[in-house]
């Protein structure tokens, strides 16, 4: 028969494993099982801070397999909470979303000085698009490599394409045409024998680029106000 022992709390006759350890006592056993002597901790915690005149919140109500954040202020599942092996409870101070902002505010502060604040401003700023592809939710902040001063949020995909090209605009130009040029090339094979192509020039291809842009955009299709760099100018 597996021996039991009666937590004095509870009233219910529980296996030695539902105990933690104290020597002091004959049978080596803490006198309430875990559960009643975690619930009176946390009921002495309550009463003591609450004498202290702190705000005390009740949790109590946060179903089992949830766990309250104090960032969202919400009951967050378990799987969603971070983790931290130096706590008693095995969880970290606030649910996975809430660390993954957090931490992500504090990379912007400490790399640019920039507060959540501001960079909400720019965002808002830019209609939460990227600066030069106008894809929604850009998450990396574009700077001049040389001055170090802030530009513009970028997607991943641009801002590495300007890493990638040495932030040159002339290799940006010609890597610009190159594609521009092919293209044509391309489309060459699908016209009329004894048709030539029609070659725009540079300035030509920049106003044609602008019309279309502030086409889409008096016509709605899209939020975001025409790109900066798309010039009339030679």
């Amino acid at each position: 028969m597996t021996p039991t022992k009666r937590c004095p709390e509870c009233g219910e006759q529980k296996p030695p494993t539902e105990f933690g350890r104290n020597r002091s006592l004959g049978d080596g056993l803490s006198f309430y099982c875990l559960a009643c002597n975690r619930e009176r901790n946390r009921r002495w915690y309550r009463d003591h801070r609450r004498a202290q005149g702190h705000e005390v919140r009740d949790h109590s109500w946060v179903p089992d397999g949830f766990r309250w954040c104090p960032t969202c202020r919400q009951p967050v599942a378990h799987v969603d909470y971070t983790r931290n092996d130096r706590t008693a409870s095995g969880f970290g101070s606030e649910c996975k979303a809430c660390h993954r902002d957090t931490s992500s505010a504090s990379y912007f502060y400490r790399r640019y000085g920039l507060t959540q604040k501001a960079l909400q401003a720019l965002r808002d700023a830019q209609d939460d698009r990227c600066a030069i592809c106008s894809d929604s939710g850009p998450e990396h902040l574009d700077h001049d490599h040389e001055s170090g001063a802030i530009r513009q949020l970028l997607c991943q995909r641009c801002n590495q394409g300007l890493g990638l090209l040495q932030d040159d605009p002339d290799v940006l130009r010609a890597a610009a045409d190159y594609v521009e040029r092919h293209r044509d090339l391309q489309s060459a094979d699908d016209r009329p024998s004894g048709t030539r192509p029609v070659r725009l020039t540079s300035h030509q291809r920049r106003v044609t680029a602008r019309l279309r842009a502030l086409l889409e955009h008096d016509e709605g299709r899209v939020r975001h106000p025409v790109p900066p760099g798309l010039l009339l100018d030679g």
